[in-house]
């Protein structure tokens, strides 16, 4: 379901406080990685994710979002550059999204 920047938000703001662990498909250049962390931080539009014992920023501003807070809860964030950036909820059926 398409929602907006603030919804999008929510979302990740929920998964902060709850520390809930998430699997992440990144899609960038050319380059594809699975990670699975929890979101660090959430300053503004910018958000931290501690993953694989690395730290991911990305500032959600100016990408269009797909999500839902429904089991399974998942966010997907896509740029005008084409990068891509997909948050599951690690415990629901995250198989099926792959």
């Amino acid at each position: 379901m398409h929602i907006r920047l603030e919804e999008a938000l929510t979302l990740v703001r929920i998964w902060k406080n709850q520390e809930t662990p998430l699997q992440v498909h990144v899609s960038r250049s050319g380059v594809r990685q699975d990670l699975r962390g929890t979101i660090r931080d959430l300053q503004g539009t910018f958000v931290e994710l501690l993953a694989d014992q690395a730290k991911l920023q990305l500032d959600l501003q100016g990408a269009d979002f797909n999500g839902d807070e429904s089991s399974p809860a998942y966010l997907v964030c896509e740029f005008p550059n084409g990068d891509r950036y997909s948050f599951y909820v690690r415990g629901g059926n995250v198989s099926s999204f792959l």
